[in-house]
């Protein structure tokens, strides 16, 4: 299978990985020419980005091209380490057999990358079937290889980011004040249509009850973030603990009240 039309199928498992359903995607089609040069550099010309976590440690993420946080770190004691921690992904994140598939209880997958000593540096986003992850893991491979920028992220700036994928569908994410994507989106047919994605999790996110925390079969953490229909509008990254995965919900409601409500 050539790069072109890798990216295509990929593109096509995104939406599923996503949450999209077959209805919402309205008939579309995604064809091999409608995939532009730019679109199919979005899984690589990346960028490693690190910051300080509300726990004091240190963390790394990555960021494709197109904005997509497609992998994080898991915590450092000291920034050193976590550039350590950068140097290592580059070096492995190349090599599927450093990838590591799991499950979450409710059916989601995501995997892990290790590095040669088994420690893990890596943890990717959630992904509703097994099939959709080992095509992330195949992205993320292509990231790593494209990537060679790394430094601090963007601080103090709380914002949503809108960006359009692969598929020519819009997701979007919430970025912290320490730079950190907190949330990520399913996927949009328009631009419109993820600004009212953006709309209404500033709607939701102020109310606890909106959030579900849910457990990977290994012990990890995620929750989601649903509007009063039950429609999940946000999903969070993996976390090793309960408390963790507490502490992002705090972050999200703590964000989201500074945009809505200025403090």
């Amino acid at each position: 299978m050539n790069f072109r039309l890798f990216s295509l199928v990929f593109a096509v498992l995104f939406v599923s990985a996503c949450g999209v359903d077959e209805a919402s995607l309205g008939g579309e089609e995604f064809a091999e020419e409608s995939l532009t040069n730019d679109e199919l550099a979005l899984i690589s010309n990346g960028r490693f980005e690190t910051f300080k976590g509300q726990d004091g440690q240190y963390y790394f993420q990555l960021l494709a091209g197109n904005g997509q946080c497609v992998l994080r770190s898991e915590g450092y004691a000291a920034f050193s380490s976590s550039q350590n921690g950068v140097t290592s992904v580059q070096s492995n994140g190349a090599n599927e057999a450093r990838y590591l598939l799991r499950e979450a209880v409710d059916g989601s997958w995501y995997f892990l990358l290790t590095a040669t000593n088994g420690q893990i540096i890596g943890i990717s986003q959630m992904y509703s079937t097994e099939s959709n992850a080992k095509a992330g893991i195949a992205s993320v491979i292509n990231v790593v290889k494209g990537t060679n920028l790394a430094g601090p992220a963007a601080q103090g700036a709380i914002r949503f980011e809108v960006f359009k994928g692969m598929d020519a569908r819009y997701y979007f994410h919430l970025k912290a004040a320490n730079g950190q994507v907190v949330l990520q989106s399913q996927g949009y047919s328009t631009r419109a249509s993820a600004n009212n994605g953006v709309t209404s999790v500033k709607t939701n996110a102020l109310n606890r009850g909106r959030y579900e925390v849910r457990e990977a079969k290994d012990g990890k953490q995620y929750f989601v973030l649903k509007a009063s229909n039950g429609r999940t509008i946000g999903i969070s990254e993996m976390y090793e603990t309960v408390q963790g995965a507490q502490s992002g919900i705090a972050s999200v409601m703590n964000s989201v009240s500074v945009l809505v409500n200025g403090k």
